[in-house]
């Protein structure tokens, strides 16, 4: 099987300073999904107060990553069975507005030329 891994070693600490924690949701939101978190509104006290953000040191960290063919057994290739790659992918999909958004209001930029 082919993968790519990251294991992080530590202890986690829950994000208590809340510019730290706002920092830590844009910058997460960003990864996920570019330009959204200029483009949506800014968080509520109350959403805040419902989410945690951890933060956790790379002091010690191990990342693997496997490619090429399978590493078959030769009596496992000399069968009649077929042995490949089957690639898996993520993709952006095309944007579905909510069923209660008001008419006329286009998808935003940063949202319709993902893909």
């Amino acid at each position: 099987m082919n993968y790519r891994s990251a294991m992080i070693f530590g202890v986690a600490r829950q994000v208590t300073d809340p510019g730290e924690e706002m920092e830590a949701l844009r910058v997460i939101t960003e990864h996920l999904a570019p330009g959204q978190w200029s483009y949506a509104r800014q968080p509520t006290r109350k959403e805040l107060a419902a989410t945690s953000a951890l933060a956790l040191p790379l002091a010690e960290a191990s990342v693997k990553i496997r490619t090429g063919d399978p590493s078959d057994e030769p009596e496992d290739c000399a069968s009649d069975r077929w042995a490949g790659v089957v690639p898996v992918t993520v993709r952006f999909g095309e944007p579905e507005p909510d069923a209660t958004l008001r008419p006329g209001i286009a998808v935003p930029e940063h949202i319709r030329h993902r893909g």
